[in-house]
């Protein structure tokens, strides 16, 4: 009888609160993924400076089974430019609107496994701008 209660509080627990997260900060500061599966991270301050869209476009096309998320606090105009990207190399993406992701990746582009890069962040693998 005691588990059948136990199982009870559980599921009430989670329809109130909803289904506990795998590691929720880091799902916070990575748009929803894990940091593993990232294969690169572009900063508020890094797509605001430079247009990464060619070398965006150059990775996607070697590997396909990727995604693109973007933070919704992103520029309509810088967004709009990556939107179409996505859409001219058939690239799913997703807007990512939560009230959880306040920290810097404004635009990641990342794999449905684990990666596990050693450096992520675009302007360190691509430091030639």
């Amino acid at each position: 009888m005691q588990n059948k209660d136990l199982d009870i509080d559980a599921r009430v627990k989670n329809a109130v609160l909803g289904l506990p997260l795998l590691k929720p900060d880091e799902q916070n500061r990575c748009l929803g993924t894990f940091y593993e599966r990232i294969e690169l991270k572009i900063t508020f301050s890094e797509a605001m400076r430079y247009d990464w869209t060619t070398i965006l476009e150059k990775v996607m096309k070697k590997k396909r089974n990727y995604q693109l998320l973007f933070n919704g606090r992103l520029d309509m105009e810088i967004l709009g430019q990556y939107i179409r990207l996505a859409n001219r190399c058939a690239m799913p993406f997703a807007i990512k609107n939560s009230q959880h992701y306040r920290h810097n990746a404004a635009i990641i582009l990342c794999a449905d496994h684990a990666l596990n890069r050693k450096e992520i962040d675009i302007m360190k693998r691509y430091p030639q701008y």
